[in-house]
């Protein structure tokens, strides 16, 4: 575990989850979670147009809300009364009056695409913006090379800002973790023959803002980490997630009082849900 020397500690015990569920199949391939309150999640399933509520104290899905057709389906994030959905090719569905009996739902392309592979969404409440991290491309052509970008999309005017407002620098998380000059050259390499899926450092799949501290955490299936970000754009912490516990992280969300919720795709077994207190 990397730590900032301006970060005493990290705040949570990463290895040992407070509570860990297993989820249905109907969950297999979750790929985003957002807090709902009263011991509720909000998931997606990245094949499927459906919202699912989790009961964690119950352990069971609780209902269904059906929003559109079977897509990549990668993030979702609750604001205020809407929910955020996001797909791959970086269009952002939003869905109004979830619990009615028909909900209305809208969707707005942005300029991202397939090759950004958008698969983040959070919100940033001091902008009133949504965060979409790209897996793949930073950028269009070859803007932003060597690096992960994490978009702005403003909700007051429903743009996406043109340029990141966080920028990954994957030599930096090299550095960070030690990587030696064979692994750094064999990263590169692929990177340079093929840029969208290059680059195995760190490929974001989830974004969350810690309320607590207004840090921003980034997730990474692809290169099992999880990253600590100041506002700033200074990395905090760099914490290696152990594969036995977390099999395919693709989800993180925070409750209001910082508890962190993780979700693992099944990949082979079961999905998971891991719950974690912030350490008194």
């Amino acid at each position: 575990m990397y730590l900032a020397d301006s970060y005493n500690e990290f705040p949570y015990s990463i290895y040992e989850p407070s509570s860990k569920f297993q989820l249905k199949k109907e969950l297999r391939e979750i790929s985003g979670l957002t807090y709902f309150g009263r011991h509720s999640l909000l998931c997606i399933n990245d094949e499927k147009g459906i919202i699912y509520q989790y009961n964690w104290k119950k352990k069971e899905i609780t209902k269904k809300y059906k929003f559109g057709k079977s897509g990549d389906y990668e993030g979702i994030e609750l604001v205020d009364s809407l929910v955020y959905v996001l797909r791959s090719d970086g269009t952002i569905y939003y869905v109004k009056h979830l619990k009615a009996k028909e909900n209305s739902t809208n969707k707005k392309v942005t300029f991202l695409n397939a090759g950004n592979n958008t698969e983040g969404l959070g919100y940033d409440p001091t902008d009133n913006a949504l965060l979409v991290a790209c897996k793949g491309l930073p950028g269009k052509n070859n803007a932003y090379q060597g690096k992960r970008a994490i978009y702005k999309y403003y909700l007051k005017d429903h743009f996406l800002a043109k340029t990141p407002a966080f920028l990954i620098d994957q030599e930096q998380i090299r550095n960070i973790l030690g990587f030696n000059s064979y692994t750094d050259f064999s990263v590169k390499l692929l990177e340079t023959f093929i840029p969208s899926e290059g680059d195995l450092t760190f490929q974001p799949s989830a974004v969350a803002i810690n309320p607590l501290t207004g840090n921003l955490y980034v997730l990474g299936s692809v290169g099992k980490l999880l990253l600590v970000i100041h506002p700033d754009g200074v990395i905090l912490a760099a914490v290696k997630l152990k594969r036995k516990i977390f099999r395919q992280p693709e989800g993180i969300c925070f409750a209001p009082d910082g508890t962190m919720f993780i979700s693992n795709e099944g990949r082979g077994g079961k999905a998971t849900i891991l719950k974690f207190k912030p350490k008194k």
